[in-house]
């Protein structure tokens, strides 16, 4: 045939068919297109199937301490799951409290609160500040969501975190500190405070507790002080009447004796009168008898 003896040159060449250029795999199949193709990948190892979970935010988001002269901010420790904004909002607000703190000046267990704004300018929490007993520092909490964190409990721990500071510095120390010098001493136990005070509700139900502890404690020392009272108004009342059956006993001794005074005045003016009768009488008589 004359395809046997045709040379390879000369024998027509076969149509080509050209194809328009297909999409990338990835851009047209879906992830479930991907996960049925491939049996042997796990539902595991897929990054569709496991989602990246988001870290919870904690209710408390900062937690320092500043000196109430100067407005520095000896310590502080922020949550890290916060974001830059937040942290650059809560800064903001911290500064203006102590601020205003500096300009009174700040008196002992002054309290204040505020606002903090979001990118939108919405209130995403509060920033609360009080002055410790001294009047030399300045405990300041961030917190998320102000509705959801009472202010009650927003000053317990700030009391409670003024309490500790003392406990750990000198007065010495905390007026001679530089600016973030003390957050390595602090550090540990803001953490712990940020974490206990963490979940509101439970906080709450343990400051509740607490309140009813000492309410109860308040009871019986009134009960102690109005039993102590009593008492001791039982002696006043014991010494008062123990006085007056004292003054009874003389008064009546003293009764009975001038009794007897009496008695006997009244015996001898008797006699005296008596006396006087006769002798006049005998008067009267001698002529007669003489």
């Amino acid at each position: 045939s004359p395809s046997r003896t045709c040379p390879l040159f000369l024998r027509p060449a076969a149509p080509v068919h050209t194809m328009a250029p297909s999409a990338p795999c990835s851009a047209v199949a879906s992830p479930a297109a991907r996960a049925s193709a491939s049996p042997s990948a796990s539902p595991a190892a897929s990054p569709e199937a496991s989602p990246v979970r988001q870290p919870s935010l904690r209710a408390v988001a900062l937690l320092g301490v500043g000196r109430a002269v100067d407005g520095a901010v000896l310590a502080q420790h922020a949550d890290k799951a916060g974001s830059v904004i937040e942290l650059h909002g809560l800064e903001e607000a911290t500064s203006k409290l102590l601020q205003r703190a500096g300009k009174l000046p700040a008196y002992p267990g002054w309290r204040d609160r505020q606002a903090v704004l979001d990118e939108y300018g919405n209130e995403s929490g509060r920033v609360y500040a009080l002055c410790d007993p001294s009047s030399l520092c300045v405990v300041f909490v961030g917190v998320r969501g102000e509705r959801q964190f009472p202010e009650r409990l927003a000053f317990g721990m700030l009391q409670e975190f003024a309490e500790k500071v003392h406990q750990t510095e000198s007065q010495c120390s905390l007026s001679e500190a530089k600016a973030g010098r003390l957050t390595g001493s602090f550090k540990g136990m803001m953490k712990a405070l940020m974490k206990e005070y963490s979940d509101p509700s439970k906080v709450e139900k343990v400051m509740q507790v607490q309140e009813k502890v000492h309410s109860i404690k308040g009871l019986m020392h009134d009960n102690v002080k109005k039993i102590l009272e009593t008492h001791v108004s039982l002696e006043t009342l014991q010494t008062k009447s123990q006085n007056m059956s004292d003054s009874a006993d003389k008064f009546l001794k003293q009764s009975v004796c001038l009794k007897r005074q009496v008695q006997l005045r009244n015996v001898r003016v008797k006699v005296i009168t008596g006396a006087c009768i006769t002798a006049f009488a005998l008067y009267l008589a001698m002529p007669l008898l003489s």
